[in-house]
C-alpha cells in the first residue's frame, strides 16, 4: 500500500498528520524571534588595560603587544585587532563563527591572567568583555532637561544605566557626552610660588591629610568597637581649610593656593541631541544576541521604570534604534507574503478553473509554511530577511507537488473514471515516483550547505534548513492530504459555465501551438540545441559585467557620518567644525533626528574626531532615498575647509563603520606602514571610480618632549621623577584622591588636582612651574629642563600582530571590481613585507564567491546522483540537467536588464534555480519513459504525447513560483534590495528555463534516446 492509497483508506489519519504540523507551527510562532539577518555576529572578545598618563608608544610596548602574544594561543581566533592610545589600550578578539563565546572568554581570561604580572606596575588589572572595543551601539537614548551638565551625567550614570545593564544580552552601556563628578582642585601656580609650595608638598600634604585606614577593633571584656579611621574631607568647602604649611606665623590653606570645585571631570566629551547639548546612553549588545529581543525589553524598562521616575524637568528620547529597519522589514516581508499567497492562488485558479480545486491545492500552503515555522522555532532560527525571503519562495515550491498530483487525478476524472477514490489512487501513485525524485533533486541541492563556514555558512544554512523542511513538508501534504481531499471533495462537473470555456479554450489553442512547435523542434533537434547553446554561452560572457558585492545596499532610514579633524586640534575647534556638519544634516528635509558626540572611545577619547547617528524619516514621509541623502551631504561636506566628514551606512557585519570596502595595510615597522599608507592613499585617490578614501592613521599629534638635565637636577637634589610629576600634575592633571559624598548616594569620586587652565596655555607657562631642591630652596623647571616640540602617535593600531594602516572606502564601482584594484595596486607599490589585508563586507564576498562555485559544483553532482538513481540511467540526468544552464541565462540576463549585482541574495537564488528548474525536466522525462515502457511507443512518439499533457502542470508550477516573486522583485519598501535581487534572479531564470525547457529537453531527449535506440538495434540487426 502506497502512502497515498494509505491516506485516501485513512482520511482521518491524513487529516491528524497534517493538523499535528499546524498545531506545532501555531505554538512556535509565538515565541520566534525577529532580526534583520542570521545570526551573523562574530563572537568577540575585547581586552581593555588602562594605565594613567601613558603615552601610545608606552602602552604599545609594555601593555598591547604583550596581552598580543598571551591571547594569540587562544584557538579559533579569525583575526585580532588592536589599538594604543594615550592611557589605553583596547585588544580586540574576533573569533570564528562556530566559536563558543563563554568557552573563548575563559580561555582569553586564562591567558592574560598569565600575563598579568608582566605588564607595568602602575597598569590596572585588564578588564575582559564580550563585546568589540568601540562597538558601535544598537540603540541611543538622549537624556536632556533644565539641570546643570553634571546632575544630568551623574542621573545617567547612576540610575539610568545600572538599570539597563541588567538587561540580558547587553554587553555594555556607553555614557556619551557625560562627564564624571570631580571634586576639582585647580591651583594657582602664582600663588603657590608666592607661599614658597610645590606641586609634590600639595601631593605630600593630600596624602597625609585626607585618608582612611582600617582601625581594627577594641575589645574588651564584654564589648568591642570598630575603630573608624576616616580622615577624609566629606566637603569642598572643609578640603580648602586643609593645612598646607605654616609661614611667617599663618597657616597656608589649600584654598589659598587653590580653588576648590565641586565639577567635572576634564572636558574631552559632549554630545548633542538635534543640536540641543545631552547625555547620550548607548547600548552596546553581546555579539550574537538578538537586536530586537534586547531593543523591546530596554524600551519596555524605559517605559515601565524608568521615565516614571525621572525627576521633574527631565525628559528622555529614543534617537537611534537599530530594530526599527529590522521591524518595518519583517512587516514589509509579511505583507509580500500575502501578496505572494494571493498570486499563486490566482494561478491555480486560471489553470484549474475551479475555486473547488484551487482551495485543496491552497490547502498545502498553511500547512507546510506553518511546519517550516515550527521548524524554525526547534532550530532556534528568528523570522529574518533570509528565512522570511525561503517562506516566501516557497509558496511557489510547496503548491508544484499539490498541483501535479491533483491535476494528474482530475486529468484521470475527466478520461471516464468516475470512482473518486481510484482516480485519487491512481492518479497519486502515477507522480508519485517523479515527485520523490523531483523533491530529492531540490534538497540534495543544499548538501554542501554542511561543509560551508563563516557569514555564508550562515546565510545558507538557516535558508537551507527552511527550504529543506518546506520541500519535506510539502511533498509529505501531496502525497497525503492531497490525494485524500481529491478523493473526497474533488469535483469533476459534466457542464461547465462561459468562464471556464473562455480560459479551457485558451488553453486548447495553446496545446495545439505547443504540439506544433514540438513536432517543429523535434524536426530540426541539432537546430534547436545550437540556438540553446548560441543564448547561453553570450550570457555567461554577460556576468562579467554584472559587478559583485556582499549585499546590495539598502534603504534602512539610517545613516552614520565620521568626521576627522588635524591632529592636536582642541576640542573647541573640533567642536565648531561638528556644528558646521550638525548645520548641513538638520537642513535635510528627509532628516527626523540625530544624535551627534565628541570622545565615545575607551580612555580620555580623541576629540579630533567624532560620529552622528542620524535617523531618516518614515519610508511613506519622504522622497529621497538614503543613499541619495548620503550622497548630497557627501557633497555638501566636500566644501568644508579643515574637516573630512564621510557618510555611511551602518555596518551589515559588526564594526563601527559601514563603507563596503575595509582593509588593513600593514607591516613590521610603524613608520614604513604610515609611508607606505600615504602613497597607498594617493595611487587609490588617482584610480578611477574609488570614490572617496579615508586613511585612519593618526601618527602626527603634536607633542612636546620633556628632556631633563639628570646631573644638574642631581646637584640640585631634585628627582627626575618630580619634574614629571610636577608637569603631569599642573598640565595634565591626576587623581589624588578619593571623596566620600555622603549626601549623593554614597558614591566615591575622585579629586583632581591640576593647574588652572587658564595659567597654561604655551610652552613659557610650563617653563615657569616652581620645583622644590634638595636645601628647600625654589628653582623654575627651565633652569634643569626643555621642552622640545616635535609629532608621535596619537593611536598606534595594529592587525594581526603587525602595524596596521586602517582604509574606509566606499566605491563608485562594483565592489568586487575595487578589490581587484586594490589587490593590484599592493602587488605594484608594497615592498616584501607589507601587504594588505582586506575586511568587513570584502572579504566576505571574496570568501562567497568561492563558497559559491563549491556549492554549485556539488550540488551539481549530487543532482546527477538522485537523477540517475531515479532514472537508473547515466545519460538521462545529464539530459534533465541541461536546464540547469538556461535557468542561470535567464538569472544573469534579468540581473543585467534590471541593473542588479551578484550578490549573496542573487547568488543564493541562482543556487535554488538549479534545484527547482529540474522538476519541470523531471515531469516531461518521467512521464514519456512511462509511455515508452507501458504503452511500447516509439522515442518521438511518447514525446509529442507525454510532453502536451505535462504542459499545464509545468506552465502553472512555474507561474504560481514567478508570481510568488513578483512582489518581492517589485518591492520599494524596506529591505526591498535584497527581496528584489533574489526575486529577480529566480524570475527571468524560471521563465528562460521554463520557456526553453520546453523545446530543449524534448529535443535532447529524442536526439540522445534515438541514437541509443539505433545502437542497441544494430546488434538485432546482425544476428538477424
Amino acid at each position: 500500500m502506497t502512502l497515498p492509497e494509505f491516506s485516501v483508506r485513512r482520511h482521518v489519519m491524513a487529516f491528524m498528520m497534517s493538523a499535528v504540523l499546524v498545531l506545532f507551527g501555531l505554538i512556535g510562532y509565538n515565541d520566534i524571534g525577529t532580526d534583520r539577518l542570521p545570526d551573523i555576529d562574530f563572537p568577540i572578545i575585547s581586552v581593555v588595560t588602562v594605565m594613567p598618563g601613558a603615552d601610545p608608544d608606552i602602552m604599545d610596548a609594555s601593555v598591547t603587544r604583550e596581552i598580543e602574544r598571551a591571547v594569540n594561543t587562544v584557538p579559533g581566533i579569525d583575526d585580532l585587532q588592536s589599538t594604543s592610545s594615550p592611557s589605553t589600550s583596547a585588544v580586540t578578539i574576533t573569533f570564528d563563527l562556530d566559536v563558543d563565546i563563554d568557552v573563548a572568554f575563559n580561555e582569553v581570561q586564562a591567558k592574560v591572567r598569565e600575563v598579568v604580572n608582566q605588564l607595568p606596575a602602575d597598569a590596572e588589572d585588564p578588564i575582559i568583555s564580550k563585546v568589540e572595543a568601540d562597538a558601535s551601539p544598537i540603540m541611543w537614548l538622549s537624556l536632556q532637561g533644565d539641570r546643570t551638565l553634571q546632575q544630568l551625567s551623574d542621573y545617567a550614570d547612576n540610575n539610568i544605566r545600572r538599570r539597563l545593564e541588567t538587561v540580558s544580552g547587553v554587553g555594555d552601556v556607553i555614557i556619551g557626552g557625560g562627564r564624571e563628578r570631580n571634586i576639582r582642585v585647580e591651583l594657582d601656580m602664582i600663588a603657590l610660588a608666592a607661599e614658597r609650595l610645590t606641586v609634590n608638598d600639595v601631593i605630600d600634604i593630600f596624602q597625609a591629610e585626607h585618608f582612611q585606614l582600617p582601625g581594627g577593633f577594641l575589645v574588651g571584656d564584654q564589648r568591642e568597637h570598630l575603630i573608624k579611621l576616616d580622615l577624609e574631607y566629606d566637603d569642598p568647602r572643609e578640603l580648602e581649610q586643609m593645612i598646607l604649611a605654616e609661614r611667617d606665623g599663618h597657616l597656608v590653606r589649600l584654598g589659598d593656593v587653590a580653588e576648590v570645585v565641586d565639577g567635572l571631570e576634564d572636558y574631552r566629551r559632549l554630545a548633542r541631541f538635534n543640536q540641543e547639548p545631552t547625555i547620550g546612553i548607548g547600548v552596546v549588545k553581546i555579539a550574537g544576541t538578538n537586536t530586537v529581543e534586547i531593543v523591546n525589553e530596554i524600551r519596555k524598562r524605559v517605559d515601565e521604570e524608568i521615565r516614571p521616575q525621572l525627576p521633574p524637568g527631565m525628559t528622555l528620547t529614543v534617537s537611534s534604534d537599530q530594530s526599527i529597519f529590522i521591524n518595518s522589514l519583517i512587516d514589509n516581508l509579511e505583507r509580500t507574503l500575502i501578496i505572494a499567497v494571493l498570486l499563486a492562488a490566482l494561478v491555480m485558479w486560471v489553470f484549474l478553473k475551479s475555486m473547488r480545486s484551487t482551495l485543496i491545492i491552497a490547502a498545502s500552503i498553511p500547512v507546510s509554511l506553518l511546519a517550516v515555522v515550527a521548524v524554525i522555532y526547534f532550530f532556534g532560527y528568528t523570522l529574518n530577511s533570509m528565512t522570511m525571503l525561503a517562506i516566501l519562495l516557497l509558496i511557489g515550491v510547496v503548491v508544484d507537488d499539490a498541483i501535479v498530483v491533483l491535476e494528474n487525478v482530475y486529468r484521470h476524472r475527466e478520461e471516464g473514471n468516475e470512482d473518486a477514490v481510484v482516480a485519487a489512487v491512481e492518479g497519486s501513485n502515477q507522480v508519485f515516483f517523479a515527485i520523490i525524485a523531483s523533491s530529492l533533486s531540490l534538497i540534495s541541492i543544499f548538501g554542501p550547505v554542511i561543509f560551508m563556514e563563516g557569514i555564508i555558512g550562515r546565510f545558507f544554512e538557516s535558508f537551507a534548513v527552511v527550504v529543506v523542511f518546506g520541500i519535506i513538508a510539502s511533498t509529505f501534504v501531496a502525497l497525503t492530504l492531497i490525494p485524500m481531499l481529491c478523493s473526497r471533495f474533488l469535483h469533476v462537473p459534466k457542464a461547465h459555465g462561459k468562464t471556464y470555456w473562455v480560459l479551457e479554450n485558451g488553453f486548447r489553442a495553446m496545446d495545439r501551438f505547443y504540439r506544433g512547435l514540438l513536432e517543429r523542434a523535434l524536426r530540426h533537434r541539432g537546430m534547436v540545441l545550437l540556438l540553446a547553446l548560441g543564448l547561453v554561452i553570450p550570457a555567461f560572457y554577460l556576468a562579467g559585467s554584472l559587478g559583485g558585492e556582499f549585499a546590495p545596499e539598502e534603504d534602512e532610514g539610517q545613516f552614520v557620518v565620521s568626521y576627522r579633524v588635524p591632529l592636536g586640534s582642541s576640542i573647541n575647534y573640533s567642536d565648531q567644525k561638528l556644528r558646521e556638519i550638525e548645520a548641513i544634516i538638520a537642513e535635510q528635509p528627509e532628516v527626523d533626528r540625530f544624535f551627534a558626540a565628541i570622545g565615545l572611545g575607551q580612555g580620555q577619547g580623541q576629540v579630533n574626531q567624532g560620529i552622528l547617528f542620524v535617523r531618516l524619516k518614515d519610508y511613506a514621509d519622504r522622497e529621497a532615498s538614503q543613499q541619495e541623502v548620503m550622497a548630497r551631504v557627501s557633497a555638501e561636506f566636500q566644501d568644508l575647509a579643515g574637516v573630512r566628514a564621510f557618510a555611511a551606512p551602518p555596518s551589515l557585519i559588526g564594526g563601527q563603520r559601514g563603507e563596503p570596502l575595509q582593509f588593513f595595510l600593514q607591516g613590521p615597522d610603524m613608520d614604513e606602514v604610515a609611508r607606505l599608507a600615504r602613497d597607498f592613499e594617493n595611487r587609490l585617490n588617482d584610480e578611477p571610480g574609488m570614490g572617496r578614501v579615508d586613511l585612519d592613521l593618526r601618527l602626527d599629534q603634536p607633542e612636546l618632549r620633556l628632556d631633563v638635565d639628570r646631573d644638574k637636577a642631581r646637584q640640585l637634589g631634585i628627582s627626575t621623577f618630580d619634574v614629571a610629576r610636577a608637569v603631569n600634575v599642573l598640565v595634565g592633571g591626576i587623581d589624588v584622591a578619593r571623596y566620600d559624598d555622603d549626601f549623593g548616594g554614597g558614591e566615591r569620586y575622585d579629586v583632581r588636582l591640576k593647574g588652572r587652565e587658564d595659567q597654561f596655555r604655551v610652552i613659557e607657562d610650563i617653563e615657569r612651574i616652581q620645583l622644590r631642591t634638595g636645601d628647600g630652596g625654589l628653582v623654575r623647571l627651565d633652569e634643569l629642563a626643555s621642552l622640545e616640540e616635535d609629532v608621535g602617535p596619537a593611536v598606534i593600531t595594529r592587525f594581526n600582530l603587525e602595524y596596521g594602516a586602517a582604509f574606509y572606502v566606499d566605491p563608485e564601482v562594483p565592489l568586487g571590481e575595487a578589490v581587484e584594484k586594490v589587490d593590484a595596486l599592493a602587488a605594484e607599490a608594497l615592498p616584501l613585507g607589507y601587504n594588505v589585508s582586506i575586511i568587513g563586507q570584502a572579504r566576505e564576498f571574496q570568501r562567497t564567491i568561492t563558497a559559491i562555485l563549491f556549492v554549485f559544483a556539488v550540488a551539481i553532482i549530487l543532482v546527477y546522483m538522485v537523477l540517475g538513481s531515479q532514472f537508473n540511467s547515466f545519460i538521462q540526468p545529464v539530459i534533465v540537467m541541461l536546464a540547469m544552464p538556461l535557468a542561470i541565462t535567464g538569472a544573469f540576463i534579468g540581473l543585467f536588464i534590471t541593473g542588479q549585482s551578484l550578490n549573496i541574495y542573487s547568488m543564493i537564488g541562482m543556487v535554488l534555480l538549479i534545484g527547482v528548474v529540474t522538476k519541470n525536466s523531471i515531469l516531461l522525462i518521467d512521464l514519456t519513459n512511462q509511455f515508452r515502457d507501458k504503452r511500447n511507443m516509439s522515442v518521438d512518439e511518447a514525446l509529442q504525447e507525454a510532453c502536451p499533457i505535462r504542459l499545464r502542470p509545468v506552465l502553472m508550477t512555474s507561474l504560481t513560483l514567478i508570481l510568488a516573486m513578483v512582489p518581492a522583485a517589485l518591492d520599494t519598501g524596506p529591505g526591498a534590495q535584497g527581496n528584489t535581487a533574489m526575486g529577480v534572479s529566480i524570475i527571468f531564470g524560471m521563465m528562460a528555463s521554463t520557456l526553453l525547457t520546453l523545446v530543449v529537453i524534448p529535443s535532447a531527449y529524442s536526439l540522445v534516446e534515438n541514437r541509443l535506440a539505433r545502437k542497441r538495434a544494430q546488434p538485432d540487426l546482425s544476428t538477424s
